[in-house]
């Protein structure tokens, strides 16, 4: 019963609520109506950001969306008909090469449609999108955004996002138009780079929309018991020593994703981590008593 028990705290523990904020500080794009993910200064805008693996951590469950505006909004009239869609992609950024197929969008066909006509939440200056159906990060690709706004209209220039600091690839692209509302399934193609004035060819940007993911987490999450245990040295190169009152009995080394590494097992409380690449990973320490514990390590 203790096991079962054990179990289910953990399985609880590991679909714990979290928020990954992805950028920081007060920088917003010189051209407002470029402003990602949304440009609030044109009719229509359609946008692709990307999000690294490293920024993110772990994989979990993506519920909502949340960015970031300069100045606090009381309403934003042209954003009730916004269409998401997110999905995993090894690209690291956007081609950048100035030719009829130099945009590089990422096919929508390749991401789930995460938010249908959906509209924006404000509070302050934050910019919340509530998703129809999460999105299921895997915690090792990176990431892509797409950001479709639909309602015709714009609420001039007071509100532009906040953006990241500059990358080496382009990691934003996106597209406004008063007129002619681009279509997600079929993106205009031609690149003009970052500085043309143009509204019916896509622009590229090094920085991106500063982000919170929010969700669930889906890896495996730190959990203490009553029988627990101290881990060193944290980080590690070659050993992990367990220091605890109870007895142990056996020691699993899992991944971010929970599943089980090879490990040469438990000697004199001692673990092998000296074949682990480096990064996070979690020791689930199992007691005599029937009682476990899971501790987070970083390897060198």
């Amino acid at each position: 019963m203790k096991k079962k028990l054990l179990f289910i705290s953990l399985l609880v523990a590991s679909l714990s609520y979290s928020q990954v904020t992805i950028g920081s500080g007060t920088r917003v794009d010189s051209n407002v109506g470029l402003s990602a993910p949304i440009s609030i200064y044109y009719g229509y805008s359609l946008s692709q950001q990307l999000y690294l693996a490293s920024e993110i951590g772990g994989p979990m469950m993506i519920q909502q969306l949340k960015f970031y505006t300069k100045t606090a909004p009381s309403a934003l009239n042209n954003t009730g008909e916004i269409e998401v869609w997110i999905g995993h992609t090894a690209l690291n950024g956007f081609q950048n090469t100035v030719s009829t197929t130099g945009a590089g969008w990422i096919p929508i066909a390749q991401q789930q449609k995460s938010l249908t006509s959906g509209s924006v939440s404000i509070n302050g200056n934050e910019i919340t999108l509530i998703l129809d159906t999460p999105f299921s990060y895997n915690g090792t690709d990176n990431l892509v955004i797409t950001v479709d706004e639909n309602l015709p209209g714009d609420d001039g220039s007071n509100y532009p996002f906040y953006q990241t600091a500059d990358y080496t690839e382009d990691m934003t692209l996106i597209n406004r138009n008063d007129d002619d509302n681009p279509d997600p399934a079929n993106p205009p193609m031609n690149y003009t780079g970052p500085s043309s004035t143009s509204t019916t060819q896509a622009q590229s940007k090094k920085y991106k929309p500063i982000l919170t993911l929010i969700g669930q987490n889906l890896g495996v999450a730190e959990v203490k018991t009553i029988g627990d245990a101290e881990v060193s040295p944290n980080p590690a190169s070659d050993f992990v020593t367990i220091t605890s009152k109870r007895s142990v009995n056996s020691v699993d080394i899992l991944d971010l994703n929970g599943r089980r590494m090879n490990n040469s097992g438990l000697m004199d409380n001692k673990i092998d981590v000296s074949n682990l690449s480096s990064g996070i990973y979690f020791l689930r320490i199992n007691f005599k008593d029937g009682l476990s514990t899971t501790k987070k390590i970083v390897k060198k």
